[in-house]
Parts: C-alpha cells; sequence; structure tokens
C-alpha cells in the first residue's frame, strides 16, 4: 500500500531478536536494512504490473535483500456511495504520499513505495467508485 519492507522486522527488534544475512542471487549476503531494501524495490518496480501483483523474492538487483514485499490495502473498487468513495480514495492517496513518508515509515523500519509503484497505486485508487 504505502510501503515496502519486511513484514514483522519492527516487531523482531523490539523483542531483542537478531536478523539474518541472507543471499540473493548474486551471492550477495545482505541483511535487510534500508539501503538493501530499497535497492531490491527499485529492481521491481519496472517490473511490477498494473495490478501491483508480483512475487518480489529474489529480484534482479545485485545489492537489493532477497525477500521483501509490498503491503496491500485489498478494497471493493465499487463502494456503496460517493461519499465512501471520495473518503476511501483520499484516505489510500494520502497512504501513498504524504503517509509513504520517512516521518511515518522509519518508526517501524518500513522503506517508501518507487516513483513508478506510487504511480500504479494511484491509478488503481482513480477506479474507486460508488
Amino acid at each position: 500500500m504505502a510501503y515496502i519492507g519486511i513484514s514483522f522486522l519492527d516487531q523482531a527488534s523490539q523483542r531483542g531478536l537478531g536478523e539474518a544475512q541472507l543471499g540473493n542471487s548474486s551471492g550477495n549476503f545482505l541483511l535487510p536494512d534500508a539501503q538493501s531494501i530499497q535497492a531490491a524495490a527499485a529492481g521491481f518496480a519496472s517490473k511490477t504490473p498494473a495490478n501491483q501483483a508480483i512475487s518480489m523474492i529474489d529480484g534482479p538487483a545485485p545489492d537489493g535483500y532477497p525477500i521483501i514485499n509490498y503491503e496491500y490495502a485489498i478494497v471493493n473498487n465499487r463502494q456503496k456511495d460517493a461519499a465512501t468513495a471520495q473518503t476511501l480514495q483520499a484516505f489510500l492517496h494520502w497512504a501513498i504520499t504524504d503517509g509513504n513518508k520517512a516521518s511515518f515509515l522509519d518508526q517501524v523500519h518500513f522503506q517508501p513505495l518507487p516513483p513508478a509503484v506510487v504511480k500504479l497505486s494511484d491509478a488503481l485508487i482513480a477506479t474507486i467508485s460508488s
């Protein structure tokens, strides 16, 4: 939806659990840090289809962490009325723009969506109607 990262990394960090270096398809072993997650996301940005359904395992970036994911908001694109549709559009648009910033994402160890993916998300949000 509005970030990319490793699910449960924040909870693992809060509980004092370690993180693992994982080997990617280039043979590089990386920790799940901001740089390796952003690199992995950049490698998938141009491959992400319009519906954003994509497996993000072992991507093409030599400096990318091998297991990342987009987070999704799954909503019906036909809402009960125009007001609900507009409110939902406004919230989801906020999530991929203002909500897609370090001030919100850093505290939970997520990274912002690449600009190309934000554009795809915005196009999907625009299909929500009553």
